[in-house]
């Protein structure tokens, strides 16, 4: 019988290792937690001595998804309004109100509203106007508003 030297019996059974397929890894907690190559193919989801094994999956894992945080949404633009002494705009846009801010209000959601002028002889009631042109010589002291 013909007698292999070591060295090269190591190297024989390196190459036969490497050739040989592949189908897993197990890491062996009674082998010092030593990984080794499995032939597999099948998986077994028990053992006896606390193996873990890993194979190559047809499809790769994804990738755990990061939520970004929502953008906060930006603030709606304030709106500017101008307001102009001894003014009026002609006509009337809608109904009158108490306050300032609630003819402003009001005026920004009606299509036909131009402006605000308050009429001091009118309880000061702040009313809705189309305007849109602003008439600079009120004879009552009227004082009006409009988006600048």
């Amino acid at each position: 019988m013909l007698e292999i030297p070591s060295i090269l019996w190591r190297r024989l059974k390196l190459h036969v290792w490497l050739t040989l397929p592949c189908n897993g890894i197990t890491q062996e907690p009674y082998n010092n937690n030593r990984y080794t190559q499995r032939r597999g193919p099948e998986i077994h989801d028990w053992s006896p001595t606390g193996e873990t094994s890993w194979t190559v999956c047809d499809e790769p894992e994804p990738e755990p998804e990061i939520e970004s945080p929502e953008p906060e949404p930006e603030p709606e633009p304030e709106t500017t309004w101008c307001r102009h002494e001894g003014s009026f705009l002609y006509s009337y846009a809608g109904d009158s109100f108490n306050t300032l801010e609630e003819a402003q209000a009001a005026c920004l959601v009606n299509s036909a509203c131009n402006g605000i002028t308050q009429e001091p002889y009118n309880n000061n009631r702040y009313t809705q106007r189309r305007g849109p042109e602003i008439h600079d010589w009120s004879p009552t002291g009227e004082t009006s508003w409009t988006v600048c």
